[in-house]
């Protein structure tokens, strides 16, 4: 399991190499429009754009949300990371509607493209810059459950696929002279994105609402709290998640004969068992006596 430092350290790497392929891409396909007047590049080159100016938001967001909490923020800045989420699916959905709207008119009017060779050259690079940076983002989001970084992957692997109509549509355009390629690629990449929003803006309202943690965490918290005997049941069970931390509290129920003392070192010994299985958690337990046991 990584700390919460190490998990922190890996957001910040993420999110500079997502600025940095961005801003990459960016110069490449800047050059390679202004040498070869390709739309379909323009269009890649747009997207890109967009690419560095979600990054940006990703890195602000990232940065925020691994700030350590202070006075004025006592439960930290994870929620940083949703509101960077809502402002990522905002910018994914105006490139979106932009490709379509584009893809759309290309229908009806149709460009020619020129300076293929060069063009298909310079989009495999950037697909294989993105490949490289997706598969570091993927090994992030496993360690840290990131949505920030979920958000920016998601985005890169929509433009891979933009990337992939590039090539196909230069390619069927010269080779078979099937001129609307261009247009049904940008057309499906569009659609991909907007369901790329809706499961972004999502995840991220979910959290700024204090959404219930799923029930497969809330029931391994319940069976670890009454694994221990002295446990007789639990409730008001409360879940919720900010940023890479989880919060938990709950009421605990044991024999009211137990002293204060051995009551408190119950609870302590649960939450201890619980960190054990989920290290980035902040947990709050109440006991309370019950009467079961004494038979009164």
């Amino acid at each position: 399991m990584k700390t919460n430092t190490q998990k922190n350290k890996m957001m910040k790497h993420a999110a500079y190499a997502s600025l940095t392929v961005a801003i990459t891409l960016i110069l490449l396909k800047g050059i390679t429009f202004l040498l070869t007047g390709s739309v379909a590049i323009l269009s890649s080159l747009f997207d890109s754009t967009q690419d560095f100016m979600t990054s940006a938001v990703n890195l602000v967001a990232v940065r925020q949300a691994t700030a350590p909490a202070d006075k004025k923020h006592r439960f930290g800045h994870g929620k940083a990371q949703a509101i960077g989420g809502l402002v990522q699916g905002i910018i994914i959905l105006t490139a979106a509607a932009f490709l379509m709207y584009e893809s759309v008119n290309r229908l009806f009017m149709p460009k020619e493209l020129t300076q293929m060779g060069t063009g298909i050259i310079v989009t495999l690079i950037a697909i294989i810059l993105t490949v490289l940076l997706i598969t570091f983002q993927a090994h992030v989001i496993r360690e840290t459950g990131s949505l920030s970084i979920k958000a920016d992957r998601a985005h890169y692997t929509g433009d891979i696929l933009m990337n992939v109509g590039v090539i196909a549509s230069m390619l069927i355009t010269r080779y078979l002279g099937w001129g609307y390629a261009d247009s049904l690629f940008g057309v499906g990449v569009a659609l991909y994105l907007f369901v790329v929003v809706y499961q972004v803006a999502g995840e991220s309202l979910e959290m700024l609402m204090d959404a219930e943690m799923p029930e497969e965490f809330r029931q391994q918290i319940q069976n670890i709290a009454v694994s221990f005997p002295d446990v007789l049941y639990i409730h008001a069970l409360k879940t919720r998640r900010s940023g890479s931390n989880a919060f938990v509290q709950f009421c605990v129920h044991m024999d009211d004969g137990l002293t204060l003392r051995q009551a408190h070192n119950i609870t302590d010994m649960i939450e201890d068992r619980i960190k054990e299985r989920f290290p980035d958690t902040e947990i709050i337990i109440h006991a309370e006596p019950d009467q079961h046991r004494s038979g009164l």
